[in-house]
This record gives C-alpha cells, structure tokens and sequence, in this order.
C-alpha cells in the first residue's frame, strides 16, 4: 500500500508571540517516526490503519513533525494540552493561537 497524507485541519501558532508558523493535523497511514527494522513496538496506527499527526510549517514548508494521534479530535485537544500544562510551555500560554476546521 502507497504512504498516503491529507491535511485534515489548519491553524497558526505564533513563536514568542511574534513569528506565524502554520499548524497542521495530517490524516495519513503511516506514523512518521516509525522505522521499519529498527521499531521497539509495532507502529502505532488506528482501527481504520490511520494515524493523525501534528506538522508546524513555514511559509506552506514542513518544519517538524511533532506527535501522532489516533483521532483528529484527539490532536488539537491534546496538543492544547501539552502546550498549555507543560511547565516550560506556562510562561509561554499565548504561543499556541488557534487549530481550525
């Protein structure tokens, strides 16, 4: 089977409240960080072999690809989480603007 990848969602966050980067939920059937013969556990995809993965990107560029979820209603709560709760991420709360439909 071919590696296939959608955006499924959109939004900005804003870097140090200045700098714009483009935030992306991709629905796509393979996890990024899964390699084939060097895996701990077998990849990680849902019921429907789909992960959702979170992209930052510049100027329509990928600039990292960060966590996979199970579910694209899964991705921008948890990411609001991870952003909002981290004790790094506290004095940054303002960072992480908005994830669309």
């Amino acid at each position: 089977m071919a590696d296939t990848a959608q955006i499924v969602k959109s939004g900005t966050w804003r870097y140090d409240e200045r700098i714009v980067h483009e935030v992306w939920i991709v629905k796509q059937n393979f996890d990024f960080y899964y390699d084939e013969g060097f895996e701990d556990a077998p990849e990680d995809l849902n019921e429907n072999v789909e992960v959702f993965q979170v992209v930052f990107a510049k100027d329509g560029k990928v600039r990292s690809v960060g966590l996979a979820f199970h579910s694209v209603e899964e991705a921008p709560t948890e990411l609001r989480r991870l952003v909002f709760d981290s004790k790094s991420a506290r004095r940054k709360r303002k960072a992480l603007r908005t994830i669309v439909a």
